[in-house]
């Protein structure tokens, strides 16, 4: 399985990179590939491409309070990322992916809700409530790893 942070080194934007970070230190290279990717693009195609499974944690301002944490489908993202710190979005990333055939047949997103002014703060720390959607999304992960090998 293949798990990537993505993110940027700002504020807010940061929480997919902590949450990889936090995988690290609790997985082997064995059981997971864990990456931290910076504003991606069409990048994330590369690291994705020919992966049977793979997680994908980002920042997003959905609206609801921060730290809230979202399991969606893809189908379920909007069709464009307008604001994303990423250039090409997410969703648009996953859209090319999707026409170019290289989607993972398992994917699961997760989304941490952020306030968009403490999205891309310079050398801020995570908001306390962003932060504190870490650890129990890096064990919701890891649990979702451990039924995977079942």
């Amino acid at each position: 399985m293949t798990i990537i942070g993505i993110g940027s080194p700002f504020g807010d934007d940061r929480v997919g990179w902590s949450v990889a970070d936090a995988l690290a230190e609790r997985l082997s290279a064995s059981k997971a590939r864990v990456l931290k990717l910076d504003r991606p693009g069409t990048a994330l195609l590369d690291e994705i491409a020919g992966r049977h499974r793979a997680v994908l944690v980002d920042a997003a301002a959905t609206g609801a309070a921060a730290g809230t944490l979202h399991c969606i489908a893809l189908e379920d993202l909007p069709a464009t990322s307008a604001g994303s710190s990423h250039g090409l979005g997410l969703a648009e990333a996953l859209q090319l992916a999707r026409s170019l055939g290289v989607l993972p047949a398992e994917l699961c997103l997760y989304l941490v809700s952020i306030d968009p002014d403490n999205a891309r703060l310079p050398g801020a720390d995570l908001t306390p409530a962003v932060a504190a959607a870490v650890e129990p999304l890096a064990a919701a992960i890891c649990k979702r790893l451990v039924a995977c090998a079942a």
